[in-house]
């Protein structure tokens, strides 16, 4: 490399380096640092495929928040356990991997190349970390060019995923206090005020192409639990379902406490094909619950209906949801056609 080739390589590193740090001390929205920093990396190292992943602290596994070259939709319901895969490797680990031949290394997770016919060859993979905190993992698949990375490559996405992590930290933790908010103080889940600015947001955009898988539940006899055995016990039979409802649910999906007695399953996906098998999963997940319940002190029941929809059309998904809670409450809840199947 000569001189002149030499100079043009420090000028676009330095322009990168520039880039980022303006960008990371100018917003404090996560998504705009997330596809800024990533717009920045495409252009400096043109790979195939770029994603960013970020962990998720209810299931502790990592989950597509961007990725370039492949469509996120087909993606997206990828999870990985920290420790699976490469990126699993480095969100648990917390350091970077360079992988030159990702096929002939024990860590190569295939799930993503299965899903989309994709061929993973070079591999850059880097935390973003902050006071020993993983908050997510960026990852670099091949060269357009066909060549593999570089370790002054390596050395590069490592300073710009450290400069990252730090703003990433700060956007986190904007949300996570902004989001006090919008949180049920006793139980820890999202609150109706949450839920209402949600539907607002939503209603009305066509854009909006997402589907969702809703579950509104309702606690029977609540007011009985609260005279019979005080209002601890009541307070005590909601922190238990809130906490089983958190252990059902992962990245975009969300649990509301919408009444004093009722909750609100949300699980977001944009494949409508996959919706009736999310909501045969959330169902038996409910009625395992409901056996849980059962055996609780003091033990507690509830009723619960279930339903699919867009996202941009919220009330009657929410609607539907109701109906079909009545629906089981009549049939001792049992869905109707659930019921027909087994009288046939």
């Amino acid at each position: 490399m000569d001189d002149s080739q030499t100079d043009g390589a420090d000028h676009s590193l330095l322009h990168l380096y520039a880039s980022i740090g303006k960008l990371i001390t100018s917003s404090l929205d996560f998504r705009h640092i997330v596809e800024g920093v990533m717009k920045e990396i495409q252009t400096f190292f043109n790979p195939t495929h770029w994603s960013l992943m970020r962990v998720d602290a209810n299931s502790d596994e990592l989950f597509f928040v961007v990725a370039e070259g492949i469509d996120l939709k087909r993606i997206e319901n990828i999870r990985l356990k920290t420790g699976e895969g490469i990126a699993g490797y480095v969100a648990q680990t917390g350091e970077p991997v360079f992988v030159p031949d990702a096929r002939s290394d024990d860590r190569f997770s295939r799930k993503v190349d299965e899903q989309t016919g994709f061929e993973t060859r070079s591999v850059m993979a880097v935390p973003l970390r902050f006071r020993e905190r993983v908050y997510g993992v960026i990852e670099l698949i091949n060269r357009y060019d066909g060549g593999g990375y570089t370790h002054q490559d390596f050395i590069v996405i490592q300073t710009i995923a450290d400069f990252a992590a730090i703003a990433f930290a700060n956007a986190m933790l904007y949300e996570e206090t902004r989001d006090l908010a919008h949180r049920d103080p006793l139980t820890g889940v999202f609150n109706r005020r949450r839920l209402e600015d949600l539907r607002a947001e939503w209603t009305g955009r066509r854009s909006e192409d997402r589907g969702c898988a809703l579950a509104v539940i309702d606690l029977d006899n609540f007011k009985a639990i609260n005279d019979g055995a005080g209002h601890q016990a009541g307070d005590r039979a909601l922190c238990y379902i809130a906490h089983y409802l958190q252990l059902l649910i992962r990245g975009t999906d969300r649990i509301f406490r919408i009444g004093g007695d009722e909750f609100l399953v949300l699980i977001q996906n944009s494949s409508p094909d996959k919706l009736p098998e999310i909501l045969g999963r959330l169902e038996a997940s409910l009625n395992r619950l409901q056996e849980r319940c059962g055996e609780h002190d003091p033990a507690f029941a509830f009723s619960y209906g279930l339903s699919t929809g867009r996202l941009d059309d919220l009330d009657s998904v929410m609607h539907q949801a109701d109906l079909d809670m009545y629906s089981r409450k009549k049939n001792g809840g049992v869905h109707p056609r659930l019921q027909e199947s087994a009288d046939s």
